[in-house]
This record gives C-alpha cells, structure tokens and sequence, in this order.
C-alpha cells in the first residue's frame, strides 16, 4: 500500500526523470483515514528525487511566499468540478520556496492554477484539519495523516489529481516553469485516460508527452 512508497520510488522511472527536493524527515505516520487509498496514489513508477542536504537547507533564507490569490482555502480539499492540484511544501526547503516563487513570478502558470485548477497548499511544518472530498464523500483528515496517505518523503510534492478528487500521478521534487505548463498541459490532455495509475505506465506517457513537448530529449 501507500506505506511502501519510500521503496519503490524510481524503481521503474530512475533513468527518466530527476527532480529536486529537500528530504522530509519530519513526517509522522499515523493511522490512515478511510479512504480508498489505492486510487489515492501509485504505488510503481514514482519519478526519481534527489533530495537536498539538510545543512544545505538550512543555510537558506526561511522566505514565506504568499499564494492566497492562486490556491483555494486547504480547509476543503475538492477538484469542484476541475482537476486538481496539491503542492506539499515547507518554508525551510529551499526548493519548496523555489517553486512558488515562480509561481508567483509566471502570470500565465499563475492564472491556469488560480482559474483552470483547483489547487491547495498544504505546509507540511503545521498540522491541521481538512475536508477531504473523495469521489463525493467527505472524510475528516489532518495533514500528517494526509502525508501519509500520499507517501511525502520529500518536498516539494505535487499530486496531480482528476475531477473526481483521485490522484493521476505523483511529482516528489521541484519542477522549473515550462515543465510544470507542459505537465498541466498533459494532465488537460487527458492522454492518462485509460493507463493504470497502479503501475509505471502512466508515467511513461508522461515521459512520451514531454519528448513531444520538448521538454525532454528521446534516449
């Protein structure tokens, strides 16, 4: 289940993707919500992280970005009738910062996250409640809980998610802004449609997609 996330990230996408992240040793598990966790994430697959130096992170300057005009209140978590997007972040990571402020800085990333998406920030240096809205049902989850369910080892951590609040696929690492266009490019482009979100394969579209886009080279 969700628990073996930390063994098989990059087992069968390693040699695809390397993403930048600061590693999360603060995440507390705890007992999991009931919620149908095998759609919450995939299990095979993950795109590699190479997480950061904690020494590293901390030499860093503690930024507090503001992203109140691009996310929606975490208090609810729903896709309301969009695809969904939820950043795991934390304001000692260096590229948790990093992230948003290109968010910030991009208008047109900017505008697609605040119009086209529903997206929620969750910190993961704070615990608190939220409504999760899961194919309609809503479960009362706090955020250490929701770190769990999702595997959080490292931050940032994007779950990209369909109109039904399930989650597609999983980024564990920071993303410059046209990987992150081309990536909700791909997630409007319903090419994920009908690929098992269990295994590898969806990601393997995703590199497909990202070859046709140019953000990454064939080989």
């Amino acid at each position: 289940m969700i628990k073996t996330f930390s063994k098989v990230l990059g087992l069968l996408m390693a040699a695809l993707f390397v993403f930048a992240g600061c590693e999360d040793k603060t995440v507390v598990t705890e007992n999991k919500a009931q919620i149908i966790q095998e759609e919450a994430v995939v299990e095979k697959g993950k795109i590699e992280t190479h997480a950061a130096k904690k020494e590293e992170t901390k030499k860093m300057p503690s930024i507090k970005y503001d992203l109140s005009e691009v996310v929606q209140d975490n208090s609810k978590i729903s896709s309301n009738g969009k695809y969904g997007l939820i950043i795991f972040s934390s304001a000692s990571c260096e590229y948790s910062n990093k992230l948003k402020g290109e968010i910030l800085e991009n208008e047109k990333l900017k505008t697609r996250l605040s119009d086209d998406f529903s997206t929620f920030s969750l910190s993961v240096d704070s615990n608190k409640m939220h409504s999760l809205d899961h194919q309609g049902e809503m479960s009362q989850v706090d955020t250490k809980t929701l770190t769990d369910i999702y595997g959080i080892q490292a931050t940032p951590t994007l779950i990209f998610m369909d109109k039904e609040t399930k989650s597609i696929f999983v980024v564990p690492g920071y993303m410059d802004p046209k990987q992150f266009e081309a990536t909700l490019d791909f997630v409007e482009s319903k090419r994920w449609e009908g690929v098992n979100r269990q295994t590898g394969d969806i990601y393997k579209e995703l590199k497909q997609f990202y070859i046709k886009e140019g953000i990454i080279k064939e080989g």
